[in-house]
């Protein structure tokens, strides 16, 4: 099967820290909506975003890299 994990800014979903890889789990087509299964479960548990949103979060630069953030297929 086909496994999405993307590299997001937790900043621009209005969570503490930078730079996050987390999967994602479903899409929910009716909402436009991606289950985000995120790693650090003891930050915080999975949760829904829109796509919209979670595109915005890949577009910030990466301080160390200097290369915005995105996603890679599995």
């Amino acid at each position: 099967g086909l496994h999405l994990i993307v590299h997001y800014s937790r900043g621009s979903l209005e969570q503490t820290g930078d730079g996050h890889f987390s999967p994602i789990g479903a899409y929910h087509p009716e909402r436009d909506l991606v289950l985000v299964l995120d790693v650090a479960r003891f930050k915080y548990p999975s949760y829904w975003v829109s796509v919209e949103r979670l595109w915005e979060a890949l577009h910030p630069v990466d301080a160390e890299t200097g290369l915005s953030r995105g996603w890679l297929t599995l």
